[in-house]
């Protein structure tokens, strides 16, 4: 859309969540595996999203790209698919939700395989079935989820649709409340970090850093100043942070290695597309 007004709060969560499941498809071969049960789960979810938004009475918060996304899927299922195969920009930002998704799985799922008690909020939740699907699918007892009121309201009656129940809504001061009680073990943050400002950023990835015994972080990343662009980190502040993270003795060592992975899956899926090599960067930090 041409004009910045034309996008509504709630329309880049609901594309996340409607395009994440042809992009799941589209992208098999190249992220994580993805079961069923859980595909399931994301057409359900999705059925529900349409249904609660269709009815007007979130009207202030759909812009004309989320209009447009719920009319033309009404129209036609085959809508989302369409837009992952051929729509401007849909692709690549498919591609990216479906990494975010499958990554954030596949960690959890390593982390309960292990044998681990997750105690888990998911920061920034949107409209991704992750947190329900956490809940209904793998069985967490404690699934908490942050984000607008607003958005936490429709993830509550989608939950509720789909599988009668729903995760709890809290705020940063809460999830920061019972993670220094140890009653939080576990983040997850996908697709936020980057709306905040650096100082911001830094506050809560140290915070993370000394109180989560698990972490699942994406950042934004470019060391070229001249292509940056705003709340992205370079390598500097990168180091300054002294994060303890996965698998490495620092966290350069660590930037390179997700780096490498991560681009190569997104130039496997998308090869045509290596104009992302000079732009910022999704960077995994974890642990």
């Amino acid at each position: 859309m041409k004009k910045q007004d034309s996008f509504g709060v709630f329309d880049i969560p609901l594309s996340c969540s409607v395009f994440l499941e042809p992009a799941l498809q589209k992208y098999s071969k190249t992220i994580c595996p993805i079961t069923k049960e859980t595909k399931k789960f994301i057409h359900e979810w999705n059925k529900a999203l349409i249904d609660i938004l269709k009815s007007g009475k979130y009207s202030m918060f759909i812009g004309n790209v989320g209009n447009k996304i719920i009319s033309q899927t009404l129209k036609s299922d085959k809508f989302p698919s369409k837009c992952v195969e051929n729509a401007k920009n849909v692709p690549l930002h498919s591609l990216h939700y479906a990494i975010r998704f499958s990554e954030s799985v596949n960690f959890i799922s390593k982390k309960l395989n292990s044998g681990m008690t997750v105690n888990f909020v998911e920061l920034g939740c949107g409209f991704s079935p992750l947190s329900g699907i956490l809940q209904s699918e793998y069985k967490l007892e404690t699934v908490n989820y942050i984000d607008l009121p607003e958005i936490t309201e429709v993830y509550s009656l989608a939950a509720e649709k789909v599988y009668g129940h729903c995760p709890t809504a809290i705020s940063w001061e809460n999830a920061k409340k019972l993670a220094t009680e140890k009653k939080l073990n576990t983040i997850i943050a996908m697709g936020v970090l980057p709306y905040m400002a650096i100082e911001e950023q830094v506050s809560r990835l140290k915070f993370i850093n000394s109180y989560f015994q698990n972490f699942l972080l994406e950042i934004k990343y470019n060391n070229n100043a001249e292509s940056a662009g705003q709340n992205v980190f370079d390598l500097k502040q990168l180091q300054k942070l002294k994060m303890d993270v996965e698998n490495a003795q620092t966290l350069e060592t660590t930037m390179i290695k997700n780096s490498m992975r991560y681009l190569h899956k997104f130039i496997c899926a998308l090869p045509d597309k290596k104009y992302f090599l000079v732009n910022d960067r999704s960077l995994f930090l974890s642990r």
